[in-house]
């Protein structure tokens, strides 16, 4: 017992020794929960804490004992408010860089969120991130009963005081938050230092105009599943990397030279061409182009030449006869591919049977493939023709790895399908290694 004193009086001391900027650096890459943790090691840690400039509120532990148990949502709630506003009330610092908060809450929440809200913008925060996520909710659509950005809140930022902290801000992030294409505008115009913007599941957002008076700093933009969105203007034109899912929109990019990475994806029921038009003037110069589609529904416009395309990942919904040959006008649209990503997430049937051999495919040869990747393979027609006819054209293909797991399951910890099941589907990946290329690495998981 003796020895143990000694030891951990040893760890004190040698982190009292340690200097503030290098305790400041420690405890910025952990959330406040973990700082809570190590502060016991140290009075210097104890006493540094309350000025840390990264709150992160990031309650990972109870989000998933509420998905597993939705009756604990009123007990947790009501622990983790406490919890954020009594660290609020300790704060010291004038200045915070992050303030991120993840956790199940919603409008009934909305007094306390709106204090929060104040707190860090008043802190002149850098990085704001506010998830809202109804782990425990059941309902569809999801966010019906998400926190809406209050009119207080609104009013504040439009406040001399407020316009000046917002001009602080480079990241703001909101998911399960209610806002208003008005909103997001106002941050737009006055937030010049603004480099990424995300918003997921509004459903208060109708249209918005991305653009300012004078040109806009931003780099990243993410809109995804916003259910009531009708159009989007974009005229970025530092904008590097554009994310949309969700349905069809009427959707305009007049100013984004600097575009290389788009992923676009929605409904099953929507065809993914809508946004190509739109994109037409910038495709050419894209790096990097990811689809979230539907088998079914998946057809595309006549491709100009995508020549600077490195890397092109599909993600799929569709059922085990499906085609996805249809991908390869896209594959061929693009000299310069290096690397292509697969994910399949097929759906079941009470009468399918696994592919035995792939359908006769013609096309060009793939010149620049050299690594390809496919998860959820099953061994049906959807996954065999795709997977034979990358083999039998992509001559330089130097790797190809087959992860027979769902993407759903893929760092699960309990299994989801028979062994059965799996080993049949490596069984079916292993039979087309004779078509790789005989210098490739042929790697089944």
């Amino acid at each position: 017992m003796e020895n143990q004193q000694r030891e951990e009086c040893v760890v004190r001391d040698q982190i009292s020794e340690l200097p503030d900027e290098i305790l400041f650096t420690i405890l910025s890459f952990l959330t406040v929960k973990e700082v809570a943790r190590i502060c016991f090691l140290s009075k210097r840690l104890k006493s540094l804490w309350p000025n840390i400039v990264n709150l992160n509120f990031d309650d990972s532990d109870a989000l998933c004992e509420l998905r597993r148990d939705g009756h604990l949502r009123k007990k947790k709630r009501s622990w983790f408010i406490s919890w954020v506003n009594h660290i609020l009330e300790l704060h010291n610092g004038s200045t915070i860089n992050e303030f991120r908060v993840r956790f199940d809450l919603d409008w009934t929440c909305r007094h306390d969120i709106d204090s929060w809200f104040h707190f860090a913008i008043s802190k002149r925060v850098r990085k704001l991130e506010l998830d809202f996520e109804e782990v425990a909710e059941k309902t569809w659509p999801a966010g019906l009963r998400s926190y809406s950005l209050t009119k207080s809140c609104y009013d504040y930022i439009r406040t001399p005081h407020g316009l000046s902290c917002i001009g602080s801000l480079t990241s703001l992030s909101l998911r399960f938050v209610k806002v208003s294409g008005e909103v997001l505008e106002h941050f737009l115009s006055h937030c010049h230092l603004l480099e990424k913007l995300v918003v997921e599941w509004s459903k208060n957002l109708a249209t918005l105009k991305v653009a300012s008076p004078s040109p806009l700093r931003l780099r990243y933009l993410e809109i995804r599943s916003c259910l009531a969105l009708e159009s989007l203007e974009i005229s970025a034109p530092n904008l590097l990397s554009f994310k949309y899912y969700g349905q069809k929109i009427a959707l305009s990019i007049e100013n984004a030279p600097l575009l290389l990475d788009v992923l676009i994806g929605g409904n099953v029921d929507d065809e993914p061409a809508f946004a190509f038009c739109p994109l037409s003037s910038y495709l050419c110069q894209l790096e990097t182009l990811t689809l979230e589609i539907s088998a079914y529904n998946m057809t595309f416009p006549n491709f100009p030449q995508l020549t600077n395309l490195k890397h092109l990942m599909v993600s799929v919904y569709g059922v085990y006869d499906d085609d996805l040959l249809v991908l390869t006008s896209l594959i061929d649209a693009s000299p310069s591919l290096n690397r292509l990503s697969l994910e399949l997430r097929i759906w079941r049937s009470s009468t399918y049977n696994h592919a035995h051999s792939a359908s006769n495919v013609t096309g060009k040869a793939i010149p620049s493939l050299k690594e390809v990747e496919v998860v959820g393979f099953r061994g049906f027609k959807i996954d065999v023709d795709f997977v034979t006819y990358l083999l039998e054209h992509g001559k330089m293909i130097e790797k190809i790895t087959i992860n027979c797991c769902h993407p759903s399951w893929i760092g699960q910890i309990w299994a989801f399908e028979s062994i059965k099941e799996r080993e049949k589907a490596r069984n079916h990946a292993l039979q087309l290694k004779s078509k790789a290329p005989p210098t490739a690495d042929f790697v089944v998981v």
